[in-house]
């Protein structure tokens, strides 16, 4: 099993959990300290179907095998990841790798619509050991939240993560973006000065922003 890397701030639990010993490692070029607690929701996770994950294709979109044989293509709910050739895509490639490398199964767990405009599955992911897929990435500063409507059952508490991996500077998204941004003073909650504006946070200039416009302007 691998040596998880625990922060010692804090993320607000709301509905969600955290717990210690469940297996993970550090991807790459992701900061150890930016590595945290594995967040579990067995509210969520005790629910949907089982499959056979059969890759990652980038860091929130997966192909898995389900009960009956069928191979299908899985965008996960609620979080949007870099797309390739931008900064971060393959941080959150390669955790979202890594927080399913000891999974035999996964969980895949629907809100209310089955596929999308490109005929993916949207599912929630949960590791075999329980881990809330979208809410770690997320809180781990390797994703935003966004609200997929109509499958918003998990959105406000994904945001609420989101918040605070912005506020703290966690990750890949969030680390060079936020560090030269003030974050009072302004009509602007927060003024970005290096990355671009992106809903409440800043995020590297290269990144597709797919979030309604919030606090952030431009410096």
């Amino acid at each position: 099993m691998k040596r998880w890397y625990t922060l010692l701030l804090s993320i607000p639990l709301l509905s969600g959990c955290f717990q210690s010993g469940l297996s993970g490692g550090n991807p790459g070029n992701i900061n150890d300290e930016d590595l945290i607690s594995p967040i579990t929701k067995p509210a969520l996770c005790g629910q949907g179907e089982t499959a056979t994950l059969v890759k990652v294709i980038d860091g929130d979109t997966i192909d898995a095998q389900l009960d009956d044989g069928t191979r299908e293509r899985i965008r996960l709910i609620g979080i949007d990841t870099p797309e390739r050739g931008e900064s971060c895509y393959a941080e959150a490639t390669a955790r979202l790798r890594d927080l399913l490398a000891d999974s035999k199964n996964i969980h895949l767990i629907k809100d209310r619509s089955n596929r999308d405009k490109y005929d993916r599955l949207v599912r929630y992911l949960c590791s075999e050991e329980g881990i809330f897929i979208e809410a770690q990435l997320v809180a781990e500063g390797l994703a935003v939240p966004y609200r997929y409507y109509p499958d918003t059952s998990q959105a406000d508490y994904l945001q609420s993560l989101g918040s605070e991996a912005s506020d703290q500077h966690r990750g890949c998204l969030y680390q060079e973006a936020m560090q030269k941004s003030d974050p009072t003073g302004t009509s602007c909650c927060r003024v970005c000065r290096s990355g671009k504006a992106c809903g409440d946070s800043c995020i590297p200039h290269d990144v597709t922003c797919r979030l309604r416009p919030g606090c952030a302007c431009q410096g």
